[in-house]
């Protein structure tokens, strides 16, 4: 039996089935197992035809029931497809830069991806939270960098997009962590928000200011302020902030400009 025909008999036991139209397996199961009669266009099922489902796939050394809940292609129940209710392959990973950690090098303006699990049994002692990907690509170009890392083992993490590298699964891993960790966002008021939102946050990752002030004038994103400051002002005016994410939320609205990481000074 082929992976279409034993997903076929399975959802059958599965959804207790009576009646359904007939088609390309139906109507070879009946004719040819005797699984069913044909009535016309629907094909009917008696408690008996569950018995000879059972007992065949059984018999051919097949699971009744897929296993429930999510499950990699190298679990796929026997007689299935591979690829059938299987997880993609990258479901759980993650894309990461391994810094100052001289047994994982890496080329410069590459990214490792590795589960997240795998990742976090990597032997830094602070996480550093990326917004974007593009930074973590370019992140042996930030020459102030240093400044935050102070020569520790750092694992730079991307948090995430939609269609690829899961947010959720980076979050997870966040917060299953407990070691320290720095948030590296771009200067407007979501990633200000995101960062102060960040557990366990030790510090901020920004330029100098005399520099940063700088390349925000330069650039003159004004967008990038007017884009989120609705959605991130109540978060962000709330007192209870930290002394860093109300400095720079102050420096923020000063401006009313913002700058993404990718144009951060190096």
């Amino acid at each position: 039996m082929n992976p279409r025909i034993v997903d076929f008999l399975r959802r059958l036991i599965a959804d207790g089935v009576v009646e359904r139209r007939n088609g390309e397996i139906a109507d070879r199961l009946a004719s040819v197992e005797g699984i069913g009669k044909i009535k016309g266009a629907r094909v009917l099922y008696t408690d008996e035809d569950h018995a000879k489902i059972r007992n065949l796939l059984t018999s051919r050394g097949f699971d009744i029931a897929a296993p429930a809940g999510d499950f990699s292609r190298s679990n796929s129940p026997r007689g299935s497809s591979e690829k059938s209710g299987a997880l993609r392959v990258s479901d759980d990973l993650v894309a990461v830069v391994p810094i100052a950690m001289p047994a994982f090098q890496h080329l410069p303006g590459s990214v490792l991806t590795l589960g997240s699990h795998a990742a976090q049994a990597l032997p830094y002692e602070v996480l550093l939270v990326s917004e974007n990907l593009e930074p973590m690509l370019q992140m042996h170009t930030y020459s102030w960098m240093g400044t935050y890392t102070r020569g520790r083992p750092t694992l730079a993490l991307f948090r995430g997009a939609p269609g690829y590298f899961r947010t959720d699964v980076a979050a997870r891993l966040i917060q299953r962590d407990t070691r320290p960790t720095l948030a590296f966002f771009d200067f407007d008021p979501k990633g200000l928000s995101m960062a102060a939102s960040l557990p366990r946050r030790e510090s901020l990752c920004m330029p100098p200011w005399p520099n940063l002030l700088t390349a925000t004038k330069e650039n003159r994103r004004s967008n990038l302020f007017t884009q989120s400051i609705h959605a991130s002002r109540p978060h962000l005016d709330h007192s209870g902030h930290d002394e860093e994410i109300a400095l720079a939320w102050s420096r923020l609205k000063e401006l009313s400009l913002g700058l993404d990481q990718e144009h951060f000074p190096r």
